[in-house]
């Protein structure tokens, strides 16, 4: 008998023991109490809500549950708090989720919903609206708060007090009265996807003792976008990655930074190549962070039209060789090629390059801007001139002063001081050879010759009568040293007397 009723009392133990930890789902009706379903719950239950209004403040302190709506719509399943002196939802376990939930009717520093010491918990797909706070997390960690529209909240709407390694996602923080998204002394949290949109403080405000938080591709639509005091290891842009990013652009970055007049930063900034990522980072007001990939509205991307090409000289008329610095100034171009040497050919594919001119000459300069929507040209003169001659003088045999041109390496012009000809040095037969070639100066003079008594024309390279007397020239200059030269040089002397007489007009 005693057996039996050992046997007895054991299966009623394991018949009671079974049923505690068991999971169930749990219904409750408007006008039944939340509560009550929650302090009756245990461990894995899931507790779902009728469409409808409830009107309390519940606190959960059990893990691992599950409290939702049964539509999944927050409109039409609301939670309003009994007392607006307390948190509407009070979290204080891990591993909870809420979902699809309508919550309000909180003030002052009271939320919709605060996390407490809470490791582990989703919230997702909320309505959080005119509360004190929209949602608290203090002292929490390792939560998800995603897709949460957080709206018209006296002071925040999303507040992290003291929490660590939280991730926000596709959340929408706005007009609220204060501030979107507030971070207090909290490290390693990541926000991204979110909207956080005219709020009347700030959209993001950090404190300085906030480290290691990561920012990025959040819409920002707020008077003052961000009161960022620092921190150290904060982040407020990803690498660039390919992917959709927050207003439809083929990349993630960074975040778009606009402001309700249209006239933030990521309205305005340019982004040539249409890649949704601005060509200049964004510099977080009075702060040492900047956002170095912003994004641009694709739309905006979409409609840049052709280019249009323009550029500048610092100089455009010189002696070669002339180097000239071409800088370019278009507008929308992402690549670029100049035709320096008016030959049809691409010189170069910098934006703003160098070219030196080593030859004389009149060129044009043509340059092509190109992008995805079209290509734009501008050409230009540039003239370049004969080189400097750099001259140093140098005495010829006769006494006569010449000039060297040591661009080219032939005698240049000097002046004969007893004749007042021009000398002028002539290359002999093209083999580098050259001779002086006497001009005249405006000055006609006939002269004896020293050496023979007789008269001597002073004769030019050509004279009036037409004789060039180059050859005559050239012996006088380049023979001197030749045997019997005295005797020719008469001869030479009388024949040129001669013949100039001969056929000069009137004779």
């Amino acid at each position: 008998m005693n057996r039996l009723i050992i046997l007895l009392e054991v299966f009623l133990l394991l018949t009671l023991g079974s049923g505690i930890g068991a999971a169930a789902e749990v219904y409750v009706q408007p006008g039944d109490s939340i509560q009550t379903a929650l302090d009756n719950a245990v461990s894995g239950d899931v507790i779902i809500l009728k469409p409808g209004t409830y009107i309390e403040n519940i606190k959960i302190d059990k893990d691992n549950l599950v409290i939702s709506s049964e539509s999944g719509n927050p409109d039409d399943t609301m939670i309003t708090a009994k007392s607006s002196d307390n948190h509407v939802i009070s979290l204080q376990a891990d591993k909870v989720k809420i979902s699809g939930l309508g919550i309000t009717g909180t003030k002052n520093s009271y939320s919709g919903i605060c996390l407490s010491e809470c490791n582990n918990c989703i919230i997702e797909n909320n309505k959080i609206q005119n509360n004190g706070y929209g949602i608290y997390l203090l002292n929490s960690k390792g939560n998800t708060l995603s897709n949460n529209v957080v709206t018209n909240n006296g002071e925040y709407g999303i507040l992290l007090s003291a929490s660590t390694n939280n991730t926000f996602s596709g959340n929408t923080a706005s007009d609220n009265k204060d501030t979107g998204v507030h971070i207090s002394t909290s490290d390693s949290n990541t926000l991204t996807g979110n909207n956080v949109s005219l709020n009347d403080v700030y959209g993001l405000f950090v404190c300085p003792e906030s480290d290691d938080n990561l920012i990025y591709n959040n819409y920002f639509n707020n008077t003052a976008n961000a009161e960022v005091q620092n921190g150290v290891g904060n982040a407020y842009n990803t690498e660039k990655t390919e992917g959709e990013n927050i207003v439809g652009g083929p990349y993630l970055g960074g975040n778009f930074w606009a402001e309700p007049e249209g006239t933030g930063f990521s309205d305005t900034a340019v982004d040539a190549n249409g890649d949704g990522i601005a060509d200049s980072e964004y510099r977080l007001s009075q702060s040492t962070y900047s956002d170095k990939l912003p994004l641009i509205s694709s739309s905006k991307s979409q409609q840049l039209g052709p280019p249009e090409a323009n550029f500048e000289m610092n100089n455009s008329n010189g002696s070669a060789p002339l180097a000239v610095q071409f800088t370019d100034l278009s507008e929308n171009a992402d690549s670029w090629s100049w035709d320096f040497e008016s030959d049809g050919k691409i010189d170069s594919t910098e934006e703003n390059p160098v070219h030196v001119f080593t030859t004389m000459g009149a060129y044009t300069v043509t340059f092509s801007a190109t992008n995805k929507n079209g290509t734009d040209s501008k050409t230009s003169a540039v003239i370049v001139t004969h080189p400097v001659m750099v001259t140093n003088p140098v005495e010829n045999g006769s006494g006569n002063n010449t000039t060297v041109d040591n661009e080219t390496g032939e005698n240049a012009t000097g002046a004969n001081g007893s004749s007042g000809n021009v000398t002028r040095a002539v290359e002999a037969g093209g083999n580098g050879t050259y001779y002086n070639q006497t001009e005249d100066s405006g000055i006609s003079n006939v002269e004896l010759d020293p050496q023979n008594g007789s008269k001597a024309a002073a004769l030019n390279g050509e004279n009036d009568s037409r004789i060039n007397t180059s050859s005559v020239e050239y012996a006088l200059e380049n023979k001197t040293d030749a045997p019997g030269f005295e005797i020719i040089y008469g001869a030479v002397s009388l024949l040129a007397v001669f013949l100039y007489r001969k056929v000069k007009p009137g004779n």
